[in-house]
């Protein structure tokens, strides 16, 4: 299969139906054939916008949210084609997850096509700039019918600060101010905006620096009994355990005991000199210290740091892609922050890695 056209065999096997079937189909739908070097071919969108209709029956609408095990994969029709109609819910987390999936597919010169309905994941991604971030860059690549979505008028007041690239070591400040104007506004204080400019900058300067190329977030604010941010960031880069174990003194470690002591102090893909290897740890502190949790998420594996109650549990996800990379979720909660030290948050990782 190419870029833009299925064979007949393609189509058989995607709508689950016979050629005489597809015969008959291509005939009430008006589907032209292209015919390429004595091959039949068909254009992939017209296939998919008139033929394709996924069987609510079979495939009930999922749950593609920071505590769901859903996976991008899982909407992956046929090759390169993604039927987000098939999700019910979807937040930040679930649209970087697959911004990231479908940025490698097209960094790999492959076109991707999007089925999108008039349905509340696909006006998610549309009040989340995703459309947007995804095309701005790579129109060629990306095929999905932007007028079935034209005429909406999306208000999302949850969405603070739409999906955002950011290309570069730093780059996070040129729309910090306007964010941290935007929360005084909304009544929340300065030290959670000290505590969200802090974890934006390490978790970027993180991607940027050891993703090799840029990374995408998007700030938003969640309804409930108490002011509270999640942060949602993502990349596309090398992941966690190979850049930790770049290092000599990781390099027997197993990937997932590399990615859960990336989030110790003093644990780095750096030497000793650069004295890095405190920023993720400082990451766990600040969401112990404020009774709330982050999901986190590198090549395949995925963590779920929750301390909403008690000391805390950590428990191993299911990625939300397989894509390599890196991706995290956080809460930030407006409320009085507990100092917790970076002993504590290593002894609370040395607890689950022996308990694997």
């Amino acid at each position: 299969m190419n870029g833009e056209h299925f064979t007949i065999d393609e189509v058989c096997k995607l709508l689950s139906i016979s050629r005489p079937t597809l015969n008959s189909y291509r005939r009430k739908h008006g589907i032209r054939e292209v015919k390429t070097k004595g091959r039949v071919l068909f254009r992939k969108v017209d296939i998919l916008s008139q033929l394709y209709h996924p069987m609510e029956t079979e495939h009930p609408k999922a749950d593609f949210t920071v505590l769901s095990d859903f996976a991008v994969e899982d909407i992956e029709v046929a090759p390169d084609v993604f039927d987000v109609r098939r999700i019910g819910v979807l937040d930040p987390f679930g649209a970087v997850c697959l911004l990231c999936c479908l940025r490698v597919r097209i960094d790999q010169k492959a076109h991707v096509h999007i089925l999108v309905g008039r349905d509340s994941a696909s006006f998610a991604l549309l009040g989340m700039n995703f459309f947007g971030e995804l095309t701005r860059v790579s129109s060629e690549y990306v095929h999905y019918d932007a007028e079935l979505l034209s005429d909406v008028s999306l208000t999302t007041p949850e969405i603070i600060t739409p999906l955002h690239l950011v290309g570069y070591r730093g780059g996070e400040k040129g729309i910090l101010d306007d964010i941290f104007a935007r929360l005084r506004d909304q009544g929340f204080s300065e030290n959670l905006r000290a505590s969200l400019g802090w974890t934006l900058g390490e978790l970027a300067d993180n991607a940027t620096t050891h993703a090799g190329g840029p990374c995408y977030f998007v700030l938003s604010s969640t309804a409930g009994p108490c002011k509270c941010l999640t942060l949602t960031i993502g990349d596309a880069g090398a992941g966690i355990p190979v850049t930790l174990k770049s290092n000599k003194h990781y390099k027997d470690l197993g990937d997932f005991e590399a990615f859960i002591s990336a989030f110790k102090s003093n644990v780095s893909s750096w030497d000793e000199t650069h004295k890095r290897g405190k920023g993720l740890n400082d990451l766990l502190s600040i969401a112990k210290g404020n009774s709330a949790w982050v999901r986190a998420e590198t090549n395949g594996m995925g963590v779920f740091f929750d301390f909403r109650e008690g000391a805390g549990r950590v428990a191993a996800r299911h990625a939300g892609t397989s894509t390599k990379g890196t991706r995290y979720s956080m809460a930030l909660i407006d409320s009085q922050f507990e100092y917790v030290t970076k002993k504590e948050i290593n002894a609370f990782l040395d607890a689950f890695l022996e308990a694997q």
